[in-house]
């Protein structure tokens, strides 16, 4: 008789739809209260008041000032405002994003580190885990089967990792990396000369309100596919960074 197949890891139900309510309630609640305030009107309204507000500030002297140049300044002091609340605006949106994608990526690893202790894998082997690259877990999902790179919302969650990298880190492989793979999220480079396109740095990343509802989607995507059950017999070879926590594991046993 051959002997039964055993769970490697499981996605329980109540976990996945417990994290998929998690991940919506961050995104709909920072959408909410953090970005739906930065409207195109309500950022007006307010350069307008700061106009106002320099105005009533800063003297004029009649006998001496011009009238036409205090006006064109505050003008441009309303302008600049309403920049600074544009590159708030934003920001917010980028720390929303890297929130997102930082939150989902830590619960990637602790299910898999809760999975892999139910199995009696110890400390090395959960190590092992909160130490590996993203590409490291996707490799094992892949040598269990789960071909999680050919999946339809992958293409938008690497997206989402480069520009979360590049949010935190500035220039580097995740900005190159992102230039090639998603020059649209560069800014409008249309019409530019390629050597100014290779000059453009970190500064350049935009993202929109589409982009972070695509990522979003991405994960709830990926919990929603992550399989119930991923069985022994599924699995092709162990991934040598969780090899190598399973032998020290191994050798401390003896």
């Amino acid at each position: 008789m051959s002997k039964p197949d055993r769970v490697f890891l499981q996605m329980w139900g109540p976990t996945r739809e417990h994290l998929i309510a998690s991940h919506e309630f961050y995104v709909g609640e920072a959408k909410q209260r953090l970005l739906d305030p930065f409207t195109d009107e309500s950022m007006a309204e307010d350069a307008n008041a700061f106009a106002e507000a320099w105005l009533a500030r800063i003297p004029f002297d009649p006998d001496r000032d011009d009238p036409t140049g205090h006006y064109e300044q505050s003008w441009d002091e309303s302008v600049s405002f309403y920049q600074r609340l544009a590159d708030l605006r934003d920001t917010t949106r980028l720390s929303i994003i890297a929130g997102m994608f930082h939150e989902w990526e830590k619960q990637v690893r602790d299910w898999l580190g809760r999975e892999l202790g139910h199995h009696g894998f110890g400390k090395h082997a959960h190590g092992a885990v909160w130490s590996a690259t993203l590409d490291d877990l996707f490799d094992l999902f892949e040598a269990c089967g789960w071909n999680v790179r050919t999946l339809g919302f992958f293409a938008q969650l690497h997206r989402c990792q480069l520009v979360t990298n590049v949010y935190k880190h500035g220039n580097g492989r995740s900005f190159e990396a992102l230039k090639a793979v998603a020059p649209d999220l560069i800014g409008n480079t249309d019409g530019l000369p390629a050597f100014f396109v290779s000059a453009l740095d970190y500064s350049s990343l935009s993202v929109s309100d589409d982009d972070l509802a695509r990522f979003a989607e991405a994960i709830t995507s990926f919990w929603r596919e992550l399989p119930e059950n991923i069985f022994f017999s599924q699995v092709k070879e162990v991934p040598k960074w969780l090899e190598r926590a399973l032998r020290k594991e191994r050798e401390e046993k003896r």
